[in-house]
């Protein structure tokens, strides 16, 4: 009995493992290396997460879905079938946003809502292109703030990136603001 419960178990970790794989490669915006998804399962063995990652291909390959896991030089990949792309390539954003965009994008989520002046300072000037990116990808609102603006995640950010967590509640004023005591 004690065997069978043992057989369960590396059944039911091996599922969980291929469907952490599966969830890596659809969050990934490129390949991956075999040797990187072996990590993220805590498997030792690349034996292991090879024989997996063929199991999902497998699955995507005879579901008759419209995704595929393909593999390339030991990297992996979740992508629209071929002959699927024309038809929807025009749903995605731009395959990657530079990281220094992003970086500008994290601060304006995490600091809402934060005056322009502020974001430059932080950034450098630089900011003023991704904040121009940002507001042209529908991420950002920007909203007259004296000589300056103030800056806001739209409702299409939440959707396409979820909520942002704060560590501390939010002030009343704009960040940068300077609190009067008295």
């Amino acid at each position: 009995m004690e065997k069978l419960r043992a057989l369960v178990q590396i059944a039911k970790d091996w599922d969980e493992n291929k469907k952490v794989m599966e969830s890596a490669l659809f969050m990934a915006p490129g390949s991956i290396e075999l040797k990187d998804l072996a990590k993220i399962t805590d498997l030792e063995d690349k034996k292991h997460a090879e024989e997996m990652l063929a199991e999902l291909i497998n699955e995507y390959e005879s579901s008759g879905k419209g995704i595929e896991v393909v593999c390339q030089d030991s990297c992996y990949q979740m992508r629209v079938k071929p002959h699927h792309m024309e038809k929807v390539k025009h749903l995605a954003l731009r395959a990657e946003m530079p990281k220094s965009v992003q970086r500008t994008l994290a601060l304006i989520a995490i600091k809402e809502p934060i005056k322009q002046s502020l974001v430059v300072k932080y950034r450098n000037v630089k900011a003023y292109d991704h904040l121009k990116e940002l507001t042209d990808a529908g991420f950002i609102l920007k909203e007259p703030f004296g000589r300056t603006y103030l800056l806001r995640t739209t409702p299409k950010f939440k959707e396409y990136f979820g909520e942002v967590k704060a560590k501390e509640p939010a002030a009343e004023k704009p960040a940068g603001e300077p609190f009067k005591t008295t």
